[in-house]
């Protein structure tokens, strides 16, 4: 049975549109600091346009929620429904900015963690629905990647609570979260597995999306080292496995890339623009923000010379592809307006 796509024909925001902010932000975090005349100068007009940029696009997404068709189709599209979790990553996202830029707005901070929270846990159960509906359905063939936001979601919410409770002695709780964001991982991986034995016929199959089979593991490895408990060791072996995943899903996008632009031409091959494309500038940043991370907590105990020679041209990578997404919305925007 095949399912609904997320088509609405009144004027809505996509409801992955959050993914924007969530790759800006991992940007903000991450990559920024290997320039220093950037996050010196713009690092924080960057956090605040970002903030207002995402209070704008949130005030969309809960406008859309007034739509009727808009919220049937969360429910009826159960693999597209997973978009939502973009709104509760990018929320974290924005909330740390707001923990490290501005301290003083901490009763706003706390008011935004509490309802993202609670949205988070909502979400999950949502997510636990919409999965017992696909395997009902016999839906499996159509997963990609979108499914893995339960996993990016819920760990988010362990590096929010680790960000704003600082020095948490006893971050069981956090754990328990983290084991819970692993759990949808290892589902939703299961899940696609299945659909790559069954369908993956051609390099077209691939979706944007499904790089985000590294993404949430780098997001999961960078939860394990904000923690603090789990041994370098442990985190080098999570690290090595994102870079394997990393190899592979970046050579069949290359591919896939190349095969695009030999049947579609360049523009219409890799440069026109779509909202799953933030899933490879998210997880580019996530896998930048991993690495420094292991890298400047545990840098004491190894030298790191192969992380850190990646994550110097890992850092460019995801710059050069900020810029470029960045263009293309704003010539998507452009020529729509026109048309």
């Amino acid at each position: 049975m095949r399912l609904q796509s997320f088509d609405i024909p009144t004027r809505t925001i996509d409801v992955a549109a959050g993914s924007i902010i969530m790759a800006m932000g991992i940007f903000i975090l991450g990559a920024l600091h290997q320039f220093p005349i950037l996050e010196k100068n713009f690092g924080l007009i960057f956090s605040v346009l970002l903030i207002l940029f995402w209070f704008i696009m949130l005030g969309f997404f809960v406008t859309s929620l007034f739509n009727k068709e808009y919220r049937l189709n969360l429910i009826h599209s159960p693999i597209s429904s997973f978009g939502v979790g973009t709104w509760i990553a990018g929320t974290s996202v924005i909330c740390i900015l707001m923990i490290n830029q501005m301290p003083e707005l901490f009763f706003i901070i706390r008011i935004l963690i509490y309802v993202n929270l609670l949205c988070w846990l909502l979400f999950i159960f949502f997510c636990g629905y919409q999965l017992k509906k696909i395997i009902v359905m016999q839906s499996t063939k159509e997963v990609h990647g979108v499914i893995l936001l339960s996993t990016v979601s819920t760990q988010s919410i362990s590096l929010l609570l680790l960000n704003y409770f600082h020095n948490i002695e006893s971050p069981y709780f956090v754990i328990l979260i983290i084991c819970i964001g692993n759990v949808f991982y290892l589902f939703s991986i299961g899940l696609l597995i299945l659909r790559f034995i069954s369908k993956f016929h051609k390099i077209h199959e691939w979706k944007n999306t499904d790089c985000i089979i590294h993404g949430a593991l780098s997001i999961t490895g960078l939860a394990m080292t904000q923690t603090g408990v789990f041994p370098v060791q442990i985190l080098m072996i999570v690290w090595y496995t994102v870079f394997g995943l990393f190899i592979v899903i970046e050579t069949i996008e290359v591919i896939r890339g190349y095969k695009r632009i030999k049947d579609y031409g360049i523009r219409r091959g890799i440069f026109t623009y779509h909202i799953t494309q933030w899933a490879r500038n998210f997880t580019f940043g996530m896998f930048y923000f991993f690495t420094f991370n292991i890298v400047k907590s545990y840098s004491n105990i190894e030298p790191f010379v192969f992380q850190k020679n990646f994550m110097t041209w890992l850092g460019w990578v995801v710059l050069i592809l900020l810029i470029i997404e960045v263009g293309l919305l704003i010539t998507s925007k452009l020529r729509w307006d026109i048309e």
